[in-house]
């Protein structure tokens, strides 16, 4: 099959395979973006997709293949588990949909390859969700980076602290398998893996070693890495799914010729640049940039996220709900209200960040204009580091060079 021919004037639909938290949250994203509508779903749970689709009006299908059958549907949003995701986008593609992929993209890299080629063969694109590239923040950055403004990079370092109870592995099962998608590495860190790959580009090599320690039931709760990449550039990487911090963050600090950053990721998905150095040569030093003139180079080299919503109400409501970060990013009424004045920020300025600006390149690419704002092949890259980690880990630390694809 070919991919079906969309009308330009007409919105791209979706359907969203797996209705679990991953499905949700597509679909909540995909009702605040304009010219995208979600069309079905289908769960092998009856009752999630049933419920699902009360909530957004759309239908729920029983059966998998009348959802990949439906003309009316473009592109499918795959929010299974893990170890669905290859299959099921492999059967989109051969429908002929244009596919969208909650990370990881695959369990191994040669099953990613395999679903690569397959989109290739059958013209239909590939996206994968690593939304925290897709902050305007971390845009401007790698905008800045490819422009050469901090010269040669020469090293980052990325912590990467979320915590995760032993409840919720147990909860779902497939968390605390790596085999399955899960654990520390697969299921958490590659999102920190994905940023050092957005602002160093191709990862040559890596080596390190995984730990059980606090978490001994699931096997697998730290790691400490070293990547090296194709430029030259070193990164390192430690992780941790037990430590007790009273956030869930990610910070990336990367040092180069000719200044330096530092990236924090807050309960998910509130990313801010919080240290910023530039020098007008490498052979001066450089000086530290004041809020305002970092919020003016993130304006010209990704958007205006950090000016946050302009009405009063929401700049009212900003101010109470994100003065102290933590405690239940998904669950408290604090974290509602934040999510609430992100959405309203993101409305105002038409500036969609993580999921919605996924879902909003996924559209344009599926209409014609440009292509997935990550490919499955910038997403085999983290998938690649993670594989050579494991490999690393079981070798005592060995480095273990990476098969990357041209």
């Amino acid at each position: 099959m070919i991919p079906i021919a969309i009308d330009r004037q007409a919105p791209v639909r979706f359907g969203i395979v797996g209705c679990g938290g991953m499905g949700r949250w597509h679909a909540s994203n995909l009702q605040a973006l304009p010219d995208v509508r979600l069309h079905a779903v289908f769960d092998t749970s009856q009752t999630a997709a049933r419920r699902l689709a009360r909530r957004f009006g759309v239908a729920a299908v029983d059966d998998l293949d009348a959802l990949l059958r439906d003309p009316l549907i473009h592109v499918v949003s795959v929010c299974t588990p893990p170890a669905g995701h290859a299959e099921i986008a492999r059967r989109a593609a051969v429908a002929g949909k244009h596919v969208l992929v909650e990370k990881p993209l695959a369990l191994t890299v040669a099953e990613a390859d395999s679903l690569i080629d397959l989109c290739a063969a059958r013209g239909v694109w590939l996206g994968v969700v690593h939304q925290q590239r897709a902050r305007s923040s971390a845009m401007a950055l790698s905008s800045l980076l490819a422009d050469g403004e901090f010269g040669l990079p020469l090293a980052a370092a990325a912590i990467h602290s979320w915590h995760r109870a032993p409840s919720d592995f147990t909860k779902d099962a497939w968390r605390s398998s790596p085999e399955s998608g899960g654990a520390l590495l697969m299921d958490q860190a590659i999102h920190a893996i994905d940023l050092l790959v957005t602002f160093l580009g191709r990862p040559a090599w890596v080596s390190g070693s995984v730990s059980g320690r606090a978490l001994p039931a699931i096997g697998e709760d730290t790691s400490v890495a070293t990547i090296g990449f194709d430029g030259g550039a070193l990164a390192t990487l430690t992780a941790s799914t037990a430590v007790g911090g009273m956030r869930d963050d990610i910070t990336v600090e990367l040092l180069a010729t000719r200044g330096s950053f530092r990236l924090e990721v807050r309960d998910y998905d509130h990313a801010e640049i919080t240290r910023l150095e530039l020098s007008s040569s490498e052979k001066r030093r450089g000086r530290s940039l004041d809020r305002a003139e970092i919020e003016e180079l993130v304006r010209r080299h990704g958007g205006s996220w950090r000016i946050g919503p302009r009405s009063r109400l929401w700049r009212t409501l900003d101010r109470i709900v994100s003065k102290e970060r933590g405690e239940q990013p998904f669950g408290s009424v604090r974290a509602l209200f934040r999510r609430r004045v992100d959405r309203a920020a993101q409305r105002e300025t038409q500036e969609p960040q993580g999921h919605a600006a996924i879902l909003c390149r996924m559209a344009a690419a599926a209409r014609g204009d440009g292509e997935p704002l990550v490919t499955g092949d910038e997403a085999r890259l983290a998938l690649a580091v993670v594989e050579g980690l494991y490999e690393s880990h079981r070798s005592d630390g060995r480095r273990i060079e990476l098969a990357l694809a041209p």
